[in-house]
Protein backbone atom coordinates (compact mmCIF):
# COMPACT_ATOMS: atom_id res chain seq x y z
CA UNK A 1 0.00 0.00 0.00
CA UNK A 2 1.31 3.22 -1.01
CA UNK A 3 -0.50 6.62 -1.05
CA UNK A 4 -0.02 10.36 -0.37
CA UNK A 5 -2.57 12.18 1.55
CA UNK A 6 -2.52 15.98 2.23
CA UNK A 7 -4.89 18.97 3.41
CA UNK A 8 -3.63 22.39 3.21
CA UNK A 9 -5.43 24.26 5.51
CA UNK A 10 -5.60 24.09 9.75
CA UNK A 11 -9.15 23.87 10.57
CA UNK A 12 -11.36 25.27 13.97
CA UNK A 13 -14.48 24.07 14.12
CA UNK A 14 -17.27 25.02 15.91
CA UNK A 15 -20.13 27.66 17.09
CA UNK A 16 -18.92 31.38 16.77
CA UNK A 17 -15.25 30.34 15.89
CA UNK A 18 -15.67 33.04 13.36
CA UNK A 19 -15.08 35.51 16.53
CA UNK A 20 -11.38 34.84 16.51
CA UNK A 21 -10.86 35.44 12.75
CA UNK A 22 -8.47 38.71 13.90
CA UNK A 23 -6.64 36.94 16.69
CA UNK A 24 -6.17 34.08 13.87
CA UNK A 25 -4.58 36.87 10.94
CA UNK A 26 -2.95 38.82 13.76
CA UNK A 27 -1.13 35.55 14.93
CA UNK A 28 0.07 35.22 11.13
CA UNK A 29 1.31 38.56 11.11
CA UNK A 30 -0.86 40.24 9.15
CA UNK A 31 -1.51 43.71 9.81
CA UNK A 32 -3.25 44.80 6.46
CA UNK A 33 -5.95 42.77 5.66
CA UNK A 34 -7.86 42.09 1.93
CA UNK A 35 -11.44 40.87 3.18
CA UNK A 36 -13.12 39.27 0.45
CA UNK A 37 -17.16 38.59 0.44
CA UNK A 38 -19.88 39.03 -2.00
CA UNK A 39 -22.79 41.00 -2.01
CA UNK A 40 -25.53 38.53 -0.36
CA UNK A 41 -23.24 37.84 2.32
CA UNK A 42 -23.21 41.43 3.47
CA UNK A 43 -26.47 41.74 2.70
CA UNK A 44 -27.34 38.82 5.11
CA UNK A 45 -25.25 41.18 7.95
CA UNK A 46 -22.66 38.36 8.19
CA UNK A 47 -19.47 40.62 7.42
CA UNK A 48 -19.37 43.04 10.19
CA UNK A 49 -18.76 40.60 13.16
CA UNK A 50 -15.88 39.07 11.45
CA UNK A 51 -14.51 42.96 9.90
CA UNK A 52 -14.71 43.26 14.17
CA UNK A 53 -12.55 40.78 15.08
CA UNK A 54 -10.17 42.27 12.49
CA UNK A 55 -10.41 45.77 13.46
CA UNK A 56 -9.97 44.44 17.43
CA UNK A 57 -7.17 43.14 16.52
CA UNK A 58 -5.97 46.56 14.98
CA UNK A 59 -5.61 45.71 11.72
CA UNK A 60 -6.36 47.43 8.58
CA UNK A 61 -9.09 46.30 6.71
CA UNK A 62 -9.35 46.47 3.00
CA UNK A 63 -12.70 45.47 1.75
CA UNK A 64 -13.27 43.90 -1.63
CA UNK A 65 -17.33 42.83 -1.72
CA UNK A 66 -17.33 42.29 -5.77
CA UNK A 67 -17.19 38.68 -5.60
CA UNK A 68 -19.22 36.72 -8.89
CA UNK A 69 -20.66 33.30 -8.71
CA UNK A 70 -18.41 31.68 -11.00
CA UNK A 71 -15.54 33.74 -10.79
CA UNK A 72 -14.19 35.39 -14.07
CA UNK A 73 -10.60 35.80 -14.16
CA UNK A 74 -10.88 39.48 -14.98
CA UNK A 75 -12.16 40.57 -11.64
CA UNK A 76 -8.78 38.08 -10.42
CA UNK A 77 -6.77 40.30 -12.02
CA UNK A 78 -8.05 43.74 -11.40
CA UNK A 79 -8.31 42.99 -7.61
CA UNK A 80 -4.98 41.66 -6.98
CA UNK A 81 -3.47 44.55 -8.86
CA UNK A 82 -5.54 47.06 -6.29
CA UNK A 83 -4.67 44.77 -3.72
CA UNK A 84 -1.15 44.86 -4.31
CA UNK A 85 -0.82 48.58 -4.43
CA UNK A 86 -2.42 48.95 -1.21
CA UNK A 87 0.50 46.78 0.21
CA UNK A 88 -2.19 43.82 2.08
CA UNK A 89 -0.14 41.24 3.95
CA UNK A 90 -2.83 38.63 4.38
CA UNK A 91 -6.50 37.93 3.06
CA UNK A 92 -9.74 36.56 4.69
CA UNK A 93 -12.38 35.47 2.58
CA UNK A 94 -15.82 34.88 3.98
CA UNK A 95 -18.60 33.09 1.77
CA UNK A 96 -19.48 30.22 -0.45
CA UNK A 97 -16.95 28.58 -2.76
CA UNK A 98 -17.12 31.24 -5.51
CA UNK A 99 -15.83 34.03 -2.31
CA UNK A 100 -13.04 31.72 -1.17
CA UNK A 101 -11.75 30.41 -5.03
CA UNK A 102 -11.75 34.13 -5.99
CA UNK A 103 -9.70 34.69 -2.46
CA UNK A 104 -7.21 31.70 -3.56
CA UNK A 105 -6.55 33.26 -7.39
CA UNK A 106 -6.07 36.73 -6.08
CA UNK A 107 -3.59 35.36 -2.68
CA UNK A 108 -1.77 33.39 -6.31
CA UNK A 109 -1.22 36.61 -7.99
CA UNK A 110 -0.23 38.96 -5.13
CA UNK A 111 3.51 36.51 -5.20
CA UNK A 112 3.13 35.11 -8.44
CA UNK A 113 3.11 36.94 -11.41
CA UNK A 114 -0.51 37.44 -13.86
CA UNK A 115 -2.03 36.15 -15.62
CA UNK A 116 -4.07 33.91 -13.86
CA UNK A 117 -4.65 31.63 -17.04
CA UNK A 118 -0.67 30.16 -16.81
CA UNK A 119 -1.87 28.59 -13.54
CA UNK A 120 -4.37 26.30 -15.24
CA UNK A 121 -3.83 22.68 -14.21
CA UNK A 122 -1.64 20.68 -11.30
CA UNK A 123 1.31 22.27 -9.76
CA UNK A 124 2.00 25.16 -11.60
CA UNK A 125 1.85 27.71 -8.75
CA UNK A 126 5.70 27.76 -7.34
CA UNK A 127 5.92 31.17 -5.28
CA UNK A 128 4.67 30.75 -2.10
CA UNK A 129 1.33 32.68 -1.07
CA UNK A 130 0.21 35.21 1.61
CA UNK A 131 -1.58 34.13 4.74
CA UNK A 132 -5.34 33.41 3.98
CA UNK A 133 -8.14 32.60 6.76
CA UNK A 134 -11.21 31.04 4.83
CA UNK A 135 -14.80 30.83 6.67
CA UNK A 136 -17.63 28.95 4.77
CA UNK A 137 -21.19 30.58 4.91
CA UNK A 138 -22.58 27.52 2.94
CA UNK A 139 -21.68 23.51 3.43
CA UNK A 140 -21.13 22.62 -0.15
CA UNK A 141 -17.75 23.37 -1.82
CA UNK A 142 -15.22 23.17 0.50
CA UNK A 143 -13.14 25.58 -0.72
CA UNK A 144 -11.83 26.27 2.78
CA UNK A 145 -9.68 22.83 3.39
CA UNK A 146 -8.61 22.31 -0.22
CA UNK A 147 -5.57 22.96 -2.37
CA UNK A 148 -7.69 23.98 -5.59
CA UNK A 149 -9.62 27.45 -6.84
CA UNK A 150 -12.00 27.00 -9.90
CA UNK A 151 -11.87 30.14 -12.01
CA UNK A 152 -13.49 31.26 -14.73
CA UNK A 153 -11.30 31.92 -18.30
CA UNK A 154 -13.32 34.54 -20.13
CA UNK A 155 -11.36 34.29 -23.56
CA UNK A 156 -11.62 30.40 -23.64
CA UNK A 157 -14.84 30.03 -22.06
CA UNK A 158 -13.79 27.39 -19.55
CA UNK A 159 -13.38 26.69 -15.82
CA UNK A 160 -9.97 26.69 -14.62
CA UNK A 161 -8.97 24.12 -12.20
CA UNK A 162 -5.69 25.57 -10.62
CA UNK A 163 -4.28 23.07 -7.75
CA UNK A 164 -1.56 22.26 -5.79
CA UNK A 165 0.93 23.56 -3.35
CA UNK A 166 0.59 27.30 -2.08
CA UNK A 167 -3.52 27.10 -3.32
CA UNK A 168 -5.37 26.46 -0.17
CA UNK A 169 -5.82 28.73 2.90
CA UNK A 170 -3.65 28.71 5.17
CA UNK A 171 -6.72 28.53 8.05
CA UNK A 172 -10.27 27.35 8.09
CA UNK A 173 -12.87 28.75 10.62
CA UNK A 174 -15.89 26.87 9.95
CA UNK A 175 -18.80 28.46 12.18
CA UNK A 176 -21.94 26.52 11.31
CA UNK A 177 -23.69 29.75 12.72
CA UNK A 178 -22.56 31.28 9.26
CA UNK A 179 -24.91 28.87 7.72
CA UNK A 180 -27.91 29.47 9.71
CA UNK A 181 -30.96 30.85 7.87
CA UNK A 182 -29.43 29.85 4.32
CA UNK A 183 -32.47 30.29 1.74
CA UNK A 184 -33.63 26.80 1.05
CA UNK A 185 -32.11 26.09 -2.77
CA UNK A 186 -29.24 27.39 -1.96
CA UNK A 187 -29.05 24.72 0.99
CA UNK A 188 -30.22 21.97 -1.30
CA UNK A 189 -27.68 22.85 -4.07
CA UNK A 190 -24.77 23.48 -2.47
CA UNK A 191 -25.60 20.43 -0.34
CA UNK A 192 -25.70 18.22 -3.35
CA UNK A 193 -22.23 19.48 -4.43
CA UNK A 194 -21.00 18.09 -1.07
CA UNK A 195 -22.74 14.75 -1.97
CA UNK A 196 -21.52 14.99 -5.19
CA UNK A 197 -17.94 15.48 -4.03
CA UNK A 198 -18.10 12.43 -1.14
CA UNK A 199 -19.72 10.08 -3.99
CA UNK A 200 -16.73 10.73 -6.67
CA UNK A 201 -13.99 11.03 -4.37
CA UNK A 202 -14.95 7.43 -3.46
CA UNK A 203 -15.63 5.62 -6.91
CA UNK A 204 -12.52 7.95 -7.94
CA UNK A 205 -9.38 6.12 -9.58
CA UNK A 206 -7.34 8.37 -6.64
CA UNK A 207 -9.40 6.87 -4.05
CA UNK A 208 -7.16 5.41 -0.89
CA UNK A 209 -7.57 4.44 2.58
CA UNK A 210 -8.22 8.31 4.54
CA UNK A 211 -10.11 9.72 1.53
CA UNK A 212 -12.57 6.63 1.50
CA UNK A 213 -12.77 7.15 5.48
CA UNK A 214 -13.71 10.80 5.15
CA UNK A 215 -15.65 10.63 2.27
CA UNK A 216 -17.94 7.32 3.62
CA UNK A 217 -19.07 9.76 6.86
CA UNK A 218 -19.63 12.29 4.88
CA UNK A 219 -22.30 10.86 2.76
CA UNK A 220 -23.95 9.22 5.74
CA UNK A 221 -24.23 12.58 7.16
CA UNK A 222 -25.40 14.65 4.12
CA UNK A 223 -27.42 11.96 3.76
CA UNK A 224 -29.04 12.47 6.90
CA UNK A 225 -29.58 15.86 7.43
CA UNK A 226 -29.45 17.94 3.82
CA UNK A 227 -33.46 17.67 4.19
CA UNK A 228 -34.00 18.96 7.29
CA UNK A 229 -31.43 22.03 6.60
CA UNK A 230 -33.23 22.73 3.44
CA UNK A 231 -36.47 22.42 5.32
CA UNK A 232 -35.67 24.41 8.37
CA UNK A 233 -32.66 26.94 8.08
CA UNK A 234 -32.86 27.57 12.00
CA UNK A 235 -31.88 23.77 12.53
CA UNK A 236 -28.44 24.34 14.13
CA UNK A 237 -27.93 20.61 14.70
CA UNK A 238 -28.49 19.90 10.87
CA UNK A 239 -26.80 22.64 9.50
CA UNK A 240 -23.72 21.70 12.14
CA UNK A 241 -23.37 17.95 10.43
CA UNK A 242 -23.78 19.50 7.13
CA UNK A 243 -21.08 21.74 7.81
CA UNK A 244 -19.23 18.78 8.96
CA UNK A 245 -20.13 16.41 6.16
CA UNK A 246 -18.77 19.03 3.35
CA UNK A 247 -15.54 19.28 5.05
CA UNK A 248 -15.08 15.92 4.89
CA UNK A 249 -16.01 15.43 1.24
CA UNK A 250 -13.24 18.31 1.03
CA UNK A 251 -11.13 15.73 2.87
CA UNK A 252 -11.35 13.03 0.63
CA UNK A 253 -11.75 15.27 -2.89
CA UNK A 254 -8.32 16.98 -2.28
CA UNK A 255 -6.53 14.39 -2.46
CA UNK A 256 -8.47 11.61 -4.08
CA UNK A 257 -9.51 13.87 -6.74
CA UNK A 258 -13.00 14.11 -8.40
CA UNK A 259 -14.86 12.53 -11.56
CA UNK A 260 -17.24 12.81 -13.97
CA UNK A 261 -19.64 14.78 -12.68
CA UNK A 262 -17.65 17.74 -12.29
CA UNK A 263 -16.24 17.47 -15.62
CA UNK A 264 -20.03 17.82 -16.81
CA UNK A 265 -21.17 20.38 -14.28
CA UNK A 266 -18.40 22.73 -15.09
CA UNK A 267 -18.85 23.46 -19.21
CA UNK A 268 -22.74 23.66 -18.08
CA UNK A 269 -21.74 26.54 -15.51
CA UNK A 270 -20.13 28.42 -17.85
CA UNK A 271 -22.00 27.88 -21.17
CA UNK A 272 -25.67 27.39 -19.90
CA UNK A 273 -25.24 29.37 -16.58
CA UNK A 274 -26.30 27.04 -14.13
CA UNK A 275 -24.93 27.56 -10.56
CA UNK A 276 -22.47 25.02 -9.84
CA UNK A 277 -24.71 22.72 -7.30
CA UNK A 278 -27.08 22.67 -9.32
CA UNK A 279 -25.34 20.95 -12.36
CA UNK A 280 -23.77 18.50 -10.53
CA UNK A 281 -27.36 18.01 -8.90
CA UNK A 282 -28.72 17.35 -12.47
CA UNK A 283 -26.02 14.55 -13.44
CA UNK A 284 -25.05 12.83 -10.59
CA UNK A 285 -27.47 10.05 -10.84
CA UNK A 286 -26.93 9.73 -14.77
CA UNK A 287 -23.45 9.41 -13.80
CA UNK A 288 -23.81 7.06 -10.76
CA UNK A 289 -25.77 4.63 -13.06
CA UNK A 290 -22.83 5.07 -15.83
CA UNK A 291 -20.13 4.30 -13.51
CA UNK A 292 -22.04 1.22 -11.71
CA UNK A 293 -20.59 -1.56 -13.43
CA UNK A 294 -16.65 -0.28 -13.00
CA UNK A 295 -17.13 -0.17 -9.38
CA UNK A 296 -20.49 -2.46 -8.06
CA UNK A 297 -18.80 -2.85 -4.43
CA UNK A 298 -17.68 1.02 -3.96
CA UNK A 299 -21.57 1.51 -5.07
CA UNK A 300 -22.66 -0.92 -2.39
CA UNK A 301 -20.43 0.76 0.19
CA UNK A 302 -22.06 4.37 -1.15
CA UNK A 303 -25.65 2.63 -0.34
CA UNK A 304 -24.30 1.66 2.67
CA UNK A 305 -23.85 5.29 3.80
CA UNK A 306 -26.78 6.64 2.13
CA UNK A 307 -28.89 3.94 4.49
CA UNK A 308 -29.50 1.52 2.86
CA UNK A 309 -30.15 -1.94 3.65
CA UNK A 310 -28.43 -3.86 1.13
CA UNK A 311 -28.73 -6.90 3.16
CA UNK A 312 -29.43 -9.59 0.55
CA UNK A 313 -29.00 -7.44 -2.50
CA UNK A 314 -26.95 -8.07 -5.08
CA UNK A 315 -24.28 -5.64 -5.89
CA UNK A 316 -25.95 -4.47 -8.82
CA UNK A 317 -29.28 -4.33 -6.96
CA UNK A 318 -27.29 -2.16 -4.60
CA UNK A 319 -25.99 0.54 -7.32
CA UNK A 320 -29.37 0.61 -8.34
CA UNK A 321 -30.54 1.43 -5.06
CA UNK A 322 -28.15 3.99 -4.53
CA UNK A 323 -29.32 5.66 -7.81
CA UNK A 324 -32.57 5.53 -7.23
CA UNK A 325 -32.28 7.08 -3.97
CA UNK A 326 -30.20 10.07 -4.96
CA UNK A 327 -32.50 10.48 -8.03
CA UNK A 328 -35.43 10.75 -5.10
CA UNK A 329 -33.69 13.02 -2.93
CA UNK A 330 -32.88 15.59 -6.08
CA UNK A 331 -36.57 15.24 -6.87
CA UNK A 332 -37.63 16.09 -2.89
CA UNK A 333 -34.77 18.93 -2.70
CA UNK A 334 -37.27 20.79 -5.72
CA UNK A 335 -33.29 21.14 -7.50
CA UNK A 336 -35.12 21.36 -11.74
CA UNK A 337 -34.14 19.14 -14.47
CA UNK A 338 -31.70 20.86 -16.78
CA UNK A 339 -34.84 21.30 -19.26
CA UNK A 340 -36.29 23.28 -16.98
CA UNK A 341 -33.23 25.20 -16.15
CA UNK A 342 -32.96 26.07 -19.81
CA UNK A 343 -30.71 23.82 -21.54
CA UNK A 344 -30.87 22.35 -24.80
CA UNK A 345 -29.99 19.67 -26.89
CA UNK A 346 -27.83 21.77 -29.01
CA UNK A 347 -25.68 22.81 -26.02
CA UNK A 348 -24.47 19.25 -25.73
CA UNK A 349 -22.43 18.53 -28.18
CA UNK A 350 -19.84 21.95 -26.59
CA UNK A 351 -20.70 20.55 -23.07
CA UNK A 352 -18.98 16.81 -24.02
CA UNK A 353 -16.34 18.19 -26.05
CA UNK A 354 -15.29 20.49 -23.16
CA UNK A 355 -16.38 17.44 -20.13
CA UNK A 356 -13.54 15.20 -21.80
CA UNK A 357 -10.83 17.65 -21.29
CA UNK A 358 -11.43 18.35 -17.77
CA UNK A 359 -8.95 16.80 -15.34
CA UNK A 360 -11.15 15.16 -13.03
CA UNK A 361 -12.00 13.00 -16.25
CA UNK A 362 -8.75 11.28 -15.97
CA UNK A 363 -10.07 10.23 -12.56
CA UNK A 364 -13.30 8.83 -13.07
CA UNK A 365 -13.57 5.26 -12.88
CA UNK A 366 -14.44 4.61 -16.40
CA UNK A 367 -13.13 6.61 -19.27
CA UNK A 368 -16.02 8.13 -21.56
CA UNK A 369 -16.52 8.86 -25.09
CA UNK A 370 -18.00 11.83 -26.04
CA UNK A 371 -21.18 9.45 -26.66
CA UNK A 372 -20.97 8.37 -23.26
CA UNK A 373 -21.75 12.15 -21.94
CA UNK A 374 -24.10 13.25 -24.82
CA UNK A 375 -26.06 10.02 -23.63
CA UNK A 376 -25.93 11.06 -19.76
CA UNK A 377 -26.84 14.63 -21.04
CA UNK A 378 -29.97 13.34 -22.86
CA UNK A 379 -31.19 11.64 -19.59
CA UNK A 380 -30.33 14.21 -17.42
CA UNK A 381 -32.85 17.12 -20.00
Amino acid sequence: MEFQFAMPSAVRFGPRVASSTGDVVAGMGGSKVLFIYDAGVEAAGLTEGVRQSLEDQGLEVFDYNGVLANPPDTIVEETAAWAKQAGVDSLVALGGGSSIDCAKAINILLTNPAPITQYDGLGLVYAPTLPLVALPTTAGTASEVTSFTIITDTVRKKKMVIGGPHVGADMALLDPELTVGLPPDITASTGMDALTHAIEAYVSKGAMVPTDINALKAIELIAQYIKRATEDGTDREARENMLLGSMLAGFAFNSAVLGLVHSIAHPLSVHCGLPHGVANACVLPYVMAYNAPAVPERMRGIARALGIDVTGQSQKESAQAAVDLVSRLRRDLAIPSLSALGVRQDHFDRVADDALQEISTLFNPKQPTKEDVMSILKQAL
